[in-house]
């Protein structure tokens, strides 16, 4: 997996690092300084860089390299996603901005923060409220108190499978929050024919929940979730319920069960305290478009344009629209447009 991680200036000069395996050195620093931070081209370089049969995988924050070396052949998906996780458990710790000083100031922090994320090259606990909860244990004066149980329930907590959610959480009131977020991308021609369309939807929940609950939520008995399940396989020259509602693709959460969820499409999951993204879809097939839009120009003379657009609601009257918005593009040469 990862056999070291850099972090390295805005010059290529190493401000930190932490060797995982014993297939690299410190050379592979300058390698990287010299191929990539020393390109003249360096913006338009791909986040992968494969040089003497080492692979690097980087990330930028303000003046900051993060880099991963490998000699393997990994999962470079896994490895960007740990390096993002990374880089946001540093803004946790260090600010948003942090930058080269504030990693040398706390050099002992971030050495403890690479050894308890990364385990022989391997991305291991990436939950920053697990994190926060034992790596400033050094940081308390006494053991005795209400905290003297801290430590048994670190040891549950990082080794258990729910490392998104601690222990021992209260309210006073149970509560939770979900809503759903659509938009829809259309791509139309110039004769009013639609050519591509989509609804990009986002279910963000937000709980107030004590203890470790489990929460269930059902789906719509219309909806397909994969073109090409039992449920939804299509038979040639049959058409589908026009009200059926095809998920293109979707992901979910790390705390939703999957295994319950295919079995019988209920979202079972523990979760997290706070907001979070529960789920994310896509849907191509049956979208309804809430306007529809009327364009038409007309020339008058070289330099007057005359534009008309005429807007329409689709959607049901019982809806209504607000902050409606229409942009009509034009191009930088305009002098004056009323």
């Amino acid at each position: 997996m990862i056999s070291a991680l850099f972090l390295l200036g805005q010059k290529g000069e190493i401000v930190l690092h932490r060797f995982y395996r014993d297939d690299v050195s410190r050379r592979a620093a300058d390698t990287f300084r010299m191929q990539v931070i020393a390109a003249k081209e360096t913006g338009s370089l791909p986040p992968i860089k494969h040089i003497d049969g080492c692979s690097f995988l980087y990330t930028r924050h303000e003046n900051l390299y993060l880099v991963a070396v490998t000699r393997a052949n990994i999962n470079t998906a896994l490895v960007f996603q740990f390096l993002y996780q990374l880089n946001g458990i540093f803004k946790e710790y260090f600010g948003k901005k942090y930058s080269e000083e504030s990693i040398r100031d706390n050099f002992t922090l971030v050495y403890e923060l690479l050894d308890e994320t990364v385990d022989y090259g391997y991305p291991q606990n990436c939950s920053i409220d697990v994190l926060k909860m034992y790596i400033n244990l050094g940081s308390l004066s006494s053991s005795d108190g209400p905290l003297a149980t801290q430590p048994s329930q670190l040891t549950s907590q990082i080794t258990g499978a729910i490392d998104w959610r601690r222990e021992g959480i209260k309210y006073k009131r149970n509560e939770v929050y979900l809503d759903v977020f659509e938009s829809v991308n259309l791509l139309m021609s110039s004769n009013g024919t639609v050519l591509r369309n989509e609804v990009a939807g986002q279910v963000v929940m937000k709980t107030s929940l004590t203890g470790m609950p489990e929460c269930k939520l059902g789906l719509n008995d219309k909806l397909i979730m994969q073109k090409g399940d039992a449920a939804g396989s299509k038979i040639p020259g049959q058409k589908r319920a026009t009200r059926d509602v095809e998920i293109d693709d979707c992901t979910f959460h790390r705390c939703v069960r999957l295994g319950k969820f295919d079995a019988d499409r209920t979202i079972t999951f523990i979760p997290p305290d706070g907001e979070f993204e529960l789920m994310k879809y896509r849907v191509t097939e049956n979208v309804n478009l809430p306007f529809k839009i009327m364009p038409a120009y007309q020339e008058q003379g070289t330099t007057r344009l005359s534009v008309t657009l005429k807007i329409a609601a689709t959607f049901s009257p019982r809806l209504f629209a607000t902050n409606l918005v229409i942009k009509i593009p034009v191009s930088k040469v305009n002098i004056q447009v009323n």
